[in-house]
């Protein structure tokens, strides 16, 4: 294996992670909406939710285009990103 090759998996594995992120906050928000000592000043189900909509938005970008961050880090030609 390439030491490119080796950084794309780093790459799409830190998006994997992203992911598992975004289903924490998920369940936080889950677990905060059904709690029966809910207070909307302590934590905003709302901010949970966006947050998750971040990960998931930043590990689709880390998984799905980790080819042209190794091509950047790599300084690999277009022609040769889909080699990697």
């Amino acid at each position: 294996m390439k030491p490119s090759q080796a950084f794309g998996v780093v790459v799409r594995s830190f998006g994997l992670l992203a992911w598992v992120a975004s289903l924490a906050y998920v369940t936080s928000t889950i677990t905060v909406l059904i709690s029966p000592n809910y207070r909307p000043d302590a934590a905003p189900w709302l901010h949970y939710l966006a947050s998750a909509a971040f990960w998931v938005l930043v590990g689709w970008l880390l998984i799905r285009k980790a080819d042209r961050i190794v091509a950047f880090a790599y300084r690999i030609s277009r022609s040769d990103v889909s080699d990697v």
